[in-house]
């Protein structure tokens, strides 16, 4: 009984989180695009753990290999999919080439059974070469897409949206893992596992990837401007328009104080130096070497420093907290992350170093 239960958690798994993006599909919870491909993505996944579990319970059948292939075909392309509509890029050539397989196996697999044309086990061949070929496309691809993805949010955001990135993060890792474990699984073949109780091993293994795949994309959501393209004009700046530009940059963000502002854009600070939003994050990038967020983070904690420091501040808590608050960090962990990372102490253990000195 807990084996055929162990069989199923894939299956189940893959069930509620379909169930829940269904649902929260058509609660507009989600955007359109995104909420579809994640919603077909279990789905299909759903089916193909579906198939398994009928399978190792003894009730193989053609239809049941079928409905088999096609589902192990089509995952991938639908998570590739995914990361498309949840980074906002368009469609390109990758995401069609990717379900060719899936449509010669829904086109062929029928006629082959009724002509005979060739061997069962050079379908099998097929699909698990395919499947092989569309794990590692959409691992590589996918990896640099969310790394991209990341770059244009750091060179948007001066808020350092840890909170966003870090699902990215483990997103990645995660589709590494799984796509490991699917293409071994998938060469090695069910019948490898077939009355065996190791087959609890990947099925336990792979209901938990996939239990964290839904969480972290039930929890993952990108601002609009992620992959925002008006600005994608050609920089031709020369040398001298770049120092020139630098200077009023670095003036602005004196002057103005505009790192102050926690939703700081690179939108905003290109508008105050009359500028174009490439130009700046180009210029910023080549002058210092930072993305457009780490730039922002030096100006915010040098201020940060003085506000620490100052007299009229005698509670450690109160000038910590007027010291986030008033150089523009969102957050307390934020703060403390960013300030840590560039001074190498807390905004605690500087205040109290730097009043003891003075």
């Amino acid at each position: 009984m807990l084996h055929r239960f162990i069989i199923a958690l894939p299956m189940m798994v893959c069930l509620f989180w379909a169930a829940f993006f269904v649902v929260r599909l058509f609660r507009h919870h989600d955007e359109p695009r995104v909420g579809w491909a994640i919603m077909l993505f279990y789905i299909a996944s759903t089916v193909l753990y579906l198939n398994h579990w009928v399978y190792f319970s003894g009730n193989d059948s053609v239809p049941g290999a079928y409905t088999y292939f096609l589902a192990n075909l089509s995952v991938y392309p639908l998570y590739y999919a995914y990361l498309r509509a949840l980074t906002r890029t368009k469609n390109t050539w990758d995401n069609y080439v990717l379900f060719v397989p899936t449509v010669l196996i829904a086109v062929f697999f029928p006629l082959n059974i009724h002509y005979g044309w060739i061997a069962g086990e050079e379908v099998l061949m097929f699909v698990r070469t395919s499947f092989a070929i569309q794990v590692v496309w959409v691992w590589i691809r996918g990896y640099r897409l969310l790394r991209t993805t990341q770059r244009h949010m750091d060179d948007t955001y001066a808020d350092n949206r840890s909170y966003l990135l870090e699902p990215t993060h483990t997103l990645l890792i995660l589709i590494g893992v799984t796509a490991v474990i699917s293409t071994l699984l998938n060469i090695l073949g069910r019948d490898t596992f077939d009355g065996s109780l190791l087959v609890c091993i990947p099925a336990v293994l792979m209901s938990v990837l996939l239990f964290s795949l839904g969480y972290i994309a039930a929890h993952t959501t990108l601002p609009q401007e992620t992959v925002a393209h008006e600005d994608l004009q050609e920089d031709r700046a020369t040398t001298e328009e770049t120092d020139e530009l630098m200077h009023r940059i670095a003036t602005t963000m004196r002057t103005q104080q505009l790192y102050a502002n926690p939703h700081l854009t690179i939108q905003d600070l290109s508008t105050a130096v009359g500028s174009n939003r490439t130009y700046v994050s180009n210029c910023i990038n080549r002058r210092t070497g930072l993305s457009f967020s780490q730039y922002i983070a030096r100006y915010r904690v040098e201020y940060a420093q003085t506000v620490l420091l100052d007299p009229q501040y005698a509670d450690d808590h109160e000038a910590i907290s007027n010291a986030m608050a008033l150089s523009g960090f969102a957050s307390n962990q934020t703060f403390y992350r960013v300030f840590k990372d560039l001074t190498h102490l807390t905004p605690l253990q500087y205040r109290q170093k730097n009043l003891q000195n003075g």
